[in-house]
């Protein structure tokens, strides 16, 4: 089983053999000339390379690497399931087999790729396969003609400018990543008339008023949950929910020991921007107690039929175990409970502090570091002195958006909201307890 050059052991009246692809799988058998004849005495079977150093050898030497990489190439592409062994033979007969795009995404880009990028490429084919009204594509299909269509039925149906951007740049990824790998022969090229002009955005934020309004929605601990998540993410300057889980991989730190302040250290996922966010103020300390009681409550010790996203062991910041499915799965149910609630996502804790800022004439150069923005060109302006004293600003404003908000006015209507619909008293005190509250309940 496998594949390789040899060389026939027959030789013709020059004294030279011929050289041979041979495949072999499961009693299946290929065999081809690759038009090239050498003598056997310079025939190296081990690198498959002619010894004899002269003008025709090095342009034997030369068809034989090309045919060697062929073959590596085309056998890597059957072993992984890309290729059959009918489109193995298309391929090193000189042909283009053809290709299923799917497998393409599922046995060469999944490998290399983050479990939410392939999800991503995968939606965006699924989306094109849907908008084609089809059920699967070959690389022949999808063609320019493909995407033209699918780009004007998109068009039609009046879908995002960013969506559609999305798409074709997916599509030509994988395009291109197949065109490397000499299964198609063309590159993608994007056409000027697939071009959707963006609408301008209105950024949707939340106000004071319409949270303590909310309050009443909350009904059940799940709730409470839910609501909590959004205040933090508030005050600790706009988090998204992926940097909340991961708090915990950052060193809490003491910054003055004068005033007993303490900081997460972090790095944003969107950005890899370095944040030092002040933790140790009211209610945001409040808050993650609060939330580490409560998920305690819901999550610790729970069927085998939940996924175990209870953290192990104990630490001041972590509310869940990461895993990259799991964790979606868990932030998923909490956004939808959020929307119902607040009438806003998550997300839009990070718009509504960044209005805020903007409310109090916060300067451009302190709303980067409050926001983790990656804005290079603000950051070069500044001599390293000149940032040092913009970052001592930061935890100013960032105390400021928090008393504008007047967050301890909400957070105290919550936990009020808390005992009201009968909560564990662990929760709505914010009082950590050991061991499991349901045992004390």
């Amino acid at each position: 089983m496998g594949i390789q050059l040899y060389l026939k052991n027959t030789v013709n009246s020059k004294g030279t053999s011929a050289v041979f692809i041979f495949a072999q799988h499961k009693g299946k058998v290929f065999k081809k000339n690759i038009g090239v004849n050498v003598s056997p005495v310079e025939w190296n079977k081990k690198t498959y390379q002619v010894k004899n150093i002269s003008i025709p050898s090095i342009a034997i030497n030369k068809k034989l690497q090309e045919t060697t990489s062929l073959i590596r190439e085309v056998w890597g592409l059957f072993e992984s399931g890309v290729y059959t062994w009918d489109e193995l033979c298309t391929k090193l007969k000189g042909g283009k087999p053809e290709e299923g795009v799917e497998g393409f995404i599922e046995d060469v880009l999944r490998p290399r790729m983050k479990l939410t990028t392939y999800q991503s490429y995968k939606y965006s084919y699924r989306a094109l396969l849907k908008v084609l009204d089809v059920s699967t594509l070959s690389f022949k299909e999808l063609n320019y003609d493909a995407i033209d269509k699918a780009v004007m039925i998109w068009k039609n149906q009046e879908k995002s400018p960013s969506s559609i951007e999305t798409y074709l740049k997916h599509l030509g990824v994988i395009i291109n990543e197949a065109n490397d790998r000499g299964i198609v022969n063309y590159r993608f090229e994007k056409k000027k008339k697939w071009r959707v002009k963006k609408h301008t955005k209105v950024v949707e934020s939340a106000t004071t008023e319409q949270l303590l309004d909310s309050i009443k929605n909350v009904n059940n601990i799940y709730d409470f949950q839910a609501f909590a998540f959004w205040l933090l993410m508030f005050c600790m300057r706009g988090l998204y929910p992926r940097d909340i889980v991961k708090m915990h991989l950052h060193e809490l730190v003491n910054e003055s020991e004068q005033y007993k302040k303490r900081y997460v250290k972090h790095k944003r996922s969107k950005t890899g921007e370095p944040m030092n966010i002040l933790y140790s103020c009211e209610p945001t300390e409040q808050i993650i107690n609060s939330l580490k009681c409560s998920i305690t409550y819901t999550h610790l010790n729970r069927s085998s039929s939940y996924p175990d996203v209870y953290p192990k062991g104990w630490h001041t910041l972590i509310m869940f175990e990461y895993k990259e499915e799991e964790h979606k799965n868990v932030w998923d149910v909490y956004t939808k409970r959020c929307r119902k609630i607040i009438g806003v996502p998550f997300k839009v804790a990070r718009k509504t502090f960044e209005s805020y800022a903007l409310l109090l004439d916060v300067s451009a150069e302190v709303r980067y570091r409050l926001l983790g923005h990656q804005d290079r060109s603000i950051k070069s302006s500044y001599q390293n002195w000149e940032w040092d004293r913009i970052s001592a600003k930061v935890d100013e404003a960032h105390l400021k958006v928090l008393k504008e908000f007047r967050i301890e006015e909400v957070w105290y209507k919550l936990r009020k909201r808390g005992k009201e619909i009968g909560l564990p008293e662990s929760v709505v005190t914010r009082t950590l307890m050991l061991g499991n509250p349901r045992d004390k309940n």
